[in-house]
């Protein structure tokens, strides 16, 4: 065990066994926070997914019930439905916009997350003779009425607007 100069290699043994513990830990340690890191963001995206969905069925429910009071309105020339909407300002953490999309008796509410990369689309529908005015908004509180004047025919539209 002893060399020309007199040394012993035994303290060298120490040293490099606790240099390698220190690497076999730091290797785990780094696996550990890269696998828990990206689950925590994927259940980021997951809880983001599911608040949108909620947010965008009850946007969708609340189109509907105007659109039901509309459509069975005897007079729409001086109408007036204002529906305030209560909606959270943050879904998971992070903001979010409302973009609603139009087309004759159908249509789609898409929910997009600021920072995650969750998108929902709600559909909804709407009576034949009640239009609903294409629009991107916040998320936040909303206010969905009816406005008599305006449309594309001037017979009134269906309006989501932020409050």
């Amino acid at each position: 065990m002893r060399d020309r100069s007199g040394g012993s290699d035994r303290a060298v043994s120490v040293t490099v066994g606790y240099v390698m513990t220190l690497a076999i830990s730091t290797l785990l340690l780094s696996g550990l926070f890269v696998a828990g890191g990206s689950f925590v963001e994927t259940q980021r995206e997951r809880a983001a997914q599911g608040e949108l969905t909620v947010v965008g069925e009850r946007i969708a429910a609340d189109i509907g019930t105007v659109d039901r009071l509309v459509a069975t309105a005897e007079s729409r020339e001086n109408l007036t439905v204002d529906r305030p909407l209560t909606l959270p300002n943050r879904v998971s953490g992070t903001g979010y916009r409302i973009r609603i999309a139009a087309n004759g008796t159908q249509g789609t509410i898409a929910l997009e997350s600021e920072q995650t990369d969750a998108t929902v689309e709600v559909p909804f529908r709407t009576s034949e003779d009640v239009a609903v005015r294409n629009t991107t908004v916040d998320g936040g509180s909303l206010r969905i009425s009816w406005e008599s004047d305006a449309g594309p025919e001037g017979d009134g539209e269906l309006v989501v607007s932020e409050r």
